[in-house]
């Protein structure tokens, strides 16, 4: 019997290295090691490949001899792994959903923002959530009359891009991270030209930065990745560290940052039981899953970063719709580095045989 395909919705740059195999941060033998456990087999197509109604659809499948084009029948569950802006693939992908197919994730770009609002929803979640608002000059002024420590954020960016960091000192305020030499730029109260550009430039959020837990003087987060499985539950399918540079306050590990795992971030407080800590952070990365999809269609594959207090406690930093999952890798974490592709083909594998597709 013919195993069933799974769609994998991948972008161009993603889509024209398959045939060579030599990914950046996708592993394609991942994701057949997951075909083969939950018995499907994964397929790459790009969202240009296929319209609504359509039957077929030109997609890379591997063979005996590497990855081949072949006409397939347009799979009825496909995971989103493109990350798109424009509201034109947003239509496609709408269009598709009402043709019948099922598109987890199908749409992976909220602002943070709006992420935030979601969660403040919640009065569990409230708790977790650092003071986070519109970074008006108003605002901002307020802020840094409330808060000895503030983040600047793009409401939309990856991997660490455009953030800053005003830190209140005995002689005023440093401003850091807006120079590409990464030296800080000292001022009294009004905010230096080159971050009034920025904050004109796109919007922007302010945010209380907490004094959270670092790892030998290094400023830390974790990256848990939370994802339905084969039950069709949120899951944790893995916790990675990332520790930021000596003298840095980005800990993206594009931005230079190291991954370390749970149990090592967590030596430096033998007050501290990792086993708790864990278990603490898992109930409330799924907590946050299950508040987000509560408002968020077909959400099913998220990376969360978050902090972590002196005490233990986890604070929220942000959401990723896409989460690429190299920090697992880069840590030498291969189990969970599996795990984040095998979750998601379990989900997949779930909606095929589940009667409520379009209710999971």
């Amino acid at each position: 019997m013919n195993k069933p395909f799974v769609g994998i919705l991948v972008g161009d740059a993603w889509y024209r290295r398959i045939p060579s195999g030599r990914m950046y941060h996708e592993s394609l033998p991942h994701y057949e090691q997951a075909g083969r456990l939950h018995g499907v087999t994964p397929c790459f197509f790009r969202l240009r490949d296929i319209r609504p109604g359509q039957p077929v659809v030109s997609a890379y499948v591997h063979t005996q001899t590497g990855y081949k084009r072949i006409t397939i029948p347009v799979p009825n569950v496909i995971h989103n792994r493109t990350l798109y802006t424009k509201k034109r693939p947003k239509r496609a992908i709408q269009e598709l959903v009402q043709d019948g197919k099922f598109i987890f994730n199908e749409w992976n770009r909220y602002g943070k923002g709006y992420i935030h609002q979601l969660l403040m929803m919640s009065p569990s979640l409230r708790p977790h959530l650092p003071v986070t608002r519109e970074a008006t000059p108003a605002v901002i002024k307020e802020m840094m009359a409330a808060y000895p420590l503030l983040i600047l954020k793009p409401n939309s960016s990856s991997i660490g891009m455009g953030i800053m960091k005003l830190e209140r000192t005995a002689h005023g305020w440093l401003l850091h991270g807006a120079t590409r030499s990464g030296k800080a730029i000292a001022f009294k109260q009004r905010l230096p030209a080159i971050a009034r550009r920025k904050l004109k430039a796109r919007p922007y959020l302010v945010q209380q930065l907490l004094p959270l837990a670092t790892y030998h003087g290094k400023p830390f987060d974790l990256r848990v990745t939370v994802q339905r499985g084969e039950t069709g539950e949120w899951q944790v399918s893995g916790i990675a560290a990332k520790v930021a540079k000596l003298g840095a306050f980005r800990t993206n590990v594009a931005q230079g940052g190291v991954v370390r795992t749970l149990k090592e971030v967590l030596e430096p407080y033998p007050q501290l039981n990792p086993g708790i800590v864990q278990r603490d952070l898992c109930d409330f990365s799924i907590r946050v899953a299950r508040q987000l999809s509560e408002h968020l269609t077909h959400l099913a594959d998220i990376g969360l970063d978050v902090g972590l207090t002196e005490f233990g406690f986890p604070m929220f930093i942000e959401c990723n719709g896409r989460d690429l999952r190299y920090s697992f890798q880069k840590g030498n974490m291969p189990d969970m580095f599996q795990m984040t592709y095998s979750n998601p083909i379990g989900y997949a594998k779930y909606l095929l045989e589940s009667e409520r597709t379009g209710q999971p």
